[in-house]
């Protein structure tokens, strides 16, 4: 018997995924799709809603495909990290006899060498390589990997980019109507009847009710440019989206100090300081990390974090922003978040200059730090 392995957060399960499982059956000619929900990512640091919901919704996917299998082996091993390594080798014990396939995303292959023990994986099964968007340039890589870690890697078919990220910020955001052709109807019904994706529900009301609706747009937008590109910084949804939507809290309110009493001698920044004060004391934010972001969102700094690297450019890049050279700086991100971090900043340095207008010290830190 021929089986696919299909492993994820399913977080939630979404078209996309869905078009992979069908695929997987008419292009691959497997006989058996198994699911393998999980529990413990070795690379994440959270999921949106629980293990028990997230299985929940496979389980309604699954009365629609009769080749659909759940295994829920990474639970059952109770491990505080799920590698692919140890599960995959639980399942060939399942599975002795048959063919495994392990479809992984282009973009996952990418960093197979950095797996914990890739070679053993390749032991176990053969990989399908599910190419992304405009990714066709993996042969290479396949070949290369295959050679390199001892087994057959191949490309499978081809899928469309779907970002699970957005997808959940539009829950979060309840635009039911917008997305209702991204996600099974009956998974749908069931996200609405159990509250799943609501978790910042008061934090979006509270927000909106202090903000012009322009501000209130652009954070949204903001929002959504982190959760995107979360991954490329290692971030997690949660700080990802929470820097991106309070960057901007203290927009459209009198500051805190007297300009004076400011690490900065421009108005213009007054609101990085005071928008990491705010989401302090009236949103409850702990997080050292996402504080440091939304406090110098703006003027960036020397050593900047990587989430504050991703903060900048959400800022200046996200969708909403129609300036000249905007596009090929969102195209830089394709470089690596510092290389886009830094031909952005060097970006808005060159038009102040431009325009005579004064420079934050802390701007110029971070030039002569970065070396710009």
């Amino acid at each position: 018997m021929k089986i696919a392995i299909f492993g994820g957060s399913f977080d939630p399960l979404h078209k996309e995924h869905v078009n992979i499982i069908d695929g997987a059956r008419s292009l691959l000619n497997v006989d058996r799709v198994v699911l393998l929900p999980t529990y413990n990512p070795p690379h994440k640091n959270s999921t949106a809603v629980s293990y028990v919901h997230r299985v929940n919704m496979l389980k309604i996917f699954q009365k629609t495909r009769n080749f659909v299998q759940i295994d829920e082996t990474e639970r059952e091993l109770g491990l505080k990290k799920s590698y692919a390594y140890v599960v995959l080798g639980e399942l060939r014990k399942k599975y002795p006899n048959d063919e495994l396939y392990y479809l992984i995303g282009s973009d996952s292959l990418r960093k197979f060498e950095v797996w914990a023990h890739p070679e053993e994986i390749l032991k176990l099964v053969k990989i399908k390589v599910i190419t992304r968007g405009d990714d066709v340039d993996i042969l290479p890589v396949c070949k290369e990997y295959s050679k390199r870690f001892g087994g057959e890697i191949t490309v499978g078919f081809g899928a469309k980019e779907e970002s699970s990220s957005a997808l959940r910020l539009a829950l979060e955001l309840g635009k039911y109507e917008e997305i209702g052709n991204r996600i099974e109807p009956q998974i749908l019904d069931y996200i609405k009847e159990n509250g799943l994706y609501s978790r910042f529900s008061d934090l979006l009301s509270k927000l909106k009710s202090t903000l012009s609706e322009r501000t209130y747009n652009h954070s949204l937008r903001t929002a959504e440019f982190m959760v995107e590109n979360a991954w490329r910084v290692w971030a997690d949804y949660d700080k990802a989206l929470l820097s991106g939507l309070l960057h901007d809290c203290a927009k459209g309110r009198a500051p805190l100090k007297e300009l004076c009493e400011y690490p900065t001698e421009s108005i213009e920044v007054v609101h990085q300081y005071d928008g990491a004060e705010i989401a302090r004391v009236e949103y409850g934010i702990t997080d050292e990390e996402i504080l440091d972001a939304i406090r110098y969102h703006t003027t960036a700094k020397p050593d900047f974090s990587p989430l504050g690297k991703l903060l900048y450019l959400a800022d200046k890049l996200e969708r909403g922003r129609s300036y000249p050279s905007v596009e090929k700086l969102r195209l830089k991100l394709q470089e690596g978040v510092d290389e886009a971090f830094k031909s952005t900043l060097s970006h808005g340095v060159d038009y102040l200059r431009a325009r005579d207008l004064d420079i934050d010290l802390l701007t110029l830190r971070a030039l002569e730090w970065y070396n710009i």
